[in-house]
């Protein structure tokens, strides 16, 4: 947890350093202008992700089917908007690997998050159906052993 903490409170340094840094380099007018682009742009994405993750969600709820395919998305969207909005390089790059992600997730995928209903598999002979199992539950009687009793 005091790593947590100390990374928390060198970001911020580590960003201004990259910012004064990248100002002697290519001068204050295009720094300043990148941190002016990088804020508007992650603010448009937090929108844009954040309103159109509600929309979507809102269809799915309506239409009963699972949201974490829409949550998965949207929560990348809008992490990708927080760090490229925050002004500095470090966090611009950092927001590449989610604005990735956010971009996987929106096409859908195979997983069972984003099935309308239980995720069922053969294993050999046997057809496995994921559900909830409490402990203390009776067993149930199988019907293929009271077919094979009589």
């Amino acid at each position: 947890m005091p790593l947590l903490r100390i990374l928390l409170l060198a970001f911020p340094l580590i960003e201004l350093t990259s910012l004064i840094l990248l100002g002697q380099e290519v001068g204050v007018g295009w720094t300043l202008l990148w941190v002016l682009v990088t804020g508007v742009l992650g603010l448009v994405l937090i929108q844009r992700n954040g309103w159109g993750m509600l929309q979507r969600l809102q269809q799915q709820m309506v239409s009963n089917r699972s949201p974490f395919r829409v949550l998965k998305s949207g929560m990348w969207g809008v992490l990708a908007g927080v760090l490229i909005a925050f002004p500095g390089l470090v966090s611009d790059v950092l927001a590449i690997p989610c604005l990735i992600m956010a971009l996987l997730h929106r096409g859908g995928g195979s997983g069972p998050d984003d099935q309308d209903g239980p995720r069922t598999y053969r294993r050999g002979e046997y057809t496995i159906i994921e559900g909830e199992w409490q402990a203390g539950e009776p067993p149930r009687p199988d019907p293929d052993r009271r077919l094979d009793r009589g």
